[in-house]
Parts: C-alpha cells; structure tokens; sequence
C-alpha cells in the first residue's frame, strides 16, 4: 500500500507539475522554440506555468519563469518556452494592486492585502506572461508571480538567502474598456487546460498549500489542487482534490506498511480539516 501511494504520487506531480510536493522540472528537458521566441503560441490543449525565485545574490540567476504548452491529450513532451516570464509592467502592477480591481479571491488570501503587504507588494519583483486564455479577442489576460517568501517575509535577510520554488500566482485579465479582475490565485504552479470551457474560458487549476494559508498551524504540510471552471461573469471551484504527501518527510519519514498508510490518511484527514475551512471563507468563488 506504501508504494501504491508513492507510485500515484509521483505519476501525478510528474503529470501536474506540483512543485510544492517536490518535483522539480527543468526547462531544458522540454522541446523548445526559437530562442527569439517571446509570444506563446494561442493553440494548445493544455499549459504550465512555473517561475523560480532564486535567493538574491550577483551571482545567481535573477528570477525566472518558463511555460510549456502541450498540444493535445497525447502530448507528453510538450513545447517549453524557457524565460518567457517578464518583469511585470508599471501599468498591470498598479492594475494588480488597484482596490477597483475586482479580485473574488482576496478572502482566501488576507495577508496580502493588509495595508504593509500592498504597500510591500508595490516594490518588490515580481514577473509576467502575457496569454490567451478565452475566445474573446478584445480581452488580455496574463499570468503574474511573485515571491511571498522573499518580499513579504517579516525577516529583512530572508530575500538574500531564501530561494523560492513556491511562488504566488494571479490570472488577471484587461477588458477593453480598460477594467481589470483577477479571474484565478494560487501559490506553488498553475496549469490552464483547453476542456470543459465554458463562455469561451479555459479551465485553471490552481493549488492551496496549507502552510501558507496556516502559517501559525501546527500542520505545516498538505494542500489541494484546486479546479476553476467559468459560469456567469466569473470561475467557481468546481474540483478539490487534497494531498498530503509533503508530510511524510517531515512527520513519518521511517514509517512502512500499515503503519505508513495510518499516518498518510490521518495526515491527509487533516489537511482535508483544514481546506474546508479555507474554502468556505470566500462563498464568492464557490
């Protein structure tokens, strides 16, 4: 039973990306365009969207962010576009951060909408693609990440010695009268999917992770992927799945067997506990 859980969770962080629960992937393990490349293509089954926020050194990288597409459900490789993450516009960080831009999320992520995190969030780096996630040709919508750890952690020194692989991400859209909202938020990755749309929008998957959502919890692990789908004149949840498989290395690491599988599911139990309850404090995106 042991190994069926590891083996159902290491296929899916493969299939997903989930790079909260430890797998990593490598821009350059993927098939890529041009190196001049700067636009994503608008005809995909599905994309990936990950970013990476090295700690602040000259002699590291600076933050980056790449995107792979996959054409179709049989698309396993898929086309990266390495570096495709931008620094973010004046225009669309002050749009971000506006109080009239509508964002049914901000419940569900308090700490970043105290008075000291918008004034935080208006100088620290954060990066931005630009896609196209409807049918509708007017509208703009981006993909805009930013590193919770390095910019709004009480510690001055974390920036200069944390990388983050963990990031905080919205899906923020400009109609053409110039009005933006904020249609998906998430940490960790993000993935769009060409199924299941509804009014021309695809569908976003998102995850939770709890240790950012319950930073004074004494569970420090677990979180869902959460699955939007459009309805109306906005996403609601319409999938949760709950995981708890970051817990094992730092709550069981040499439990086998029966034993094994006792803890995973009160772990998960739990995290299950716990997501409910993030949920339902904004009924706006239920």
């Amino acid at each position: 039973m042991e190994d069926e859980y590891l083996m159902l969770f290491h296929t899916k962080a493969l299939a997903l990306g989930l790079l909260a629960f430890g797998c990593c992937f490598s821009p350059s393990s993927f098939a890529a365009p041009d190196a001049q490349t700067s636009k994503l293509e608008t005809s995909w089954y599905k994309a990936f969207f990950e970013t990476q926020f090295p700690p602040i050194s000259a002699t590291l990288p600076p933050a980056n962010g790449s995107v792979v597409l996959y054409k179709n459900k049989t698309d396993l490789v898929g086309l990266s576009y390495p570096a495709i993450f931008k620094p973010i516009s004046r225009e669309l960080r002050a749009a971000l951060l506006a109080p009239t831009t509508t964002n049914p999320f901000t419940p569900l992520f308090p700490a970043l909408h105290t008075p000291e995190s918008l004034k935080k969030l208006n100088q620290c780096q954060m990066l931005s693609v630009k896609f196209e996630l409807d049918d509708k040709n007017p509208t703009t919508e981006w993909v805009v990440a930013f590193s919770q750890k390095q910019c709004l952690s009480a510690d001055a020194s974390e920036a200069l010695r944390s990388g983050d692989t963990e990031p905080h991400y919205w899906v923020i859209q400009k109609a053409p009268d110039n009005n933006y909202r904020v249609l998906a938020e998430g940490d960790g990755n993000i993935y769009i999917t060409n199924q299941q749309k509804e009014q021309g929008y695809k569908e976003i998957r998102t995850l939770v992770l709890l240790k950012h959502a319950f930073p004074n919890n004494a569970l420090q692990c677990g979180g869902a992927e959460l699955t939007w789908r459009y309805r109306n004149k906005g996403y609601y949840l319409a999938d949760t799945e709950v995981m708890a498989q970051d817990c094992q290395p730092l709550y069981f690491p040499e439990l086998t067997g029966q034993a094994w599988t006792n803890a995973y599911d009160e772990y998960k139990r739990r995290a299950t506990v716990l997501v409910d309850q993030w949920i339902n404090t904004a009924s706006s995106v239920r």
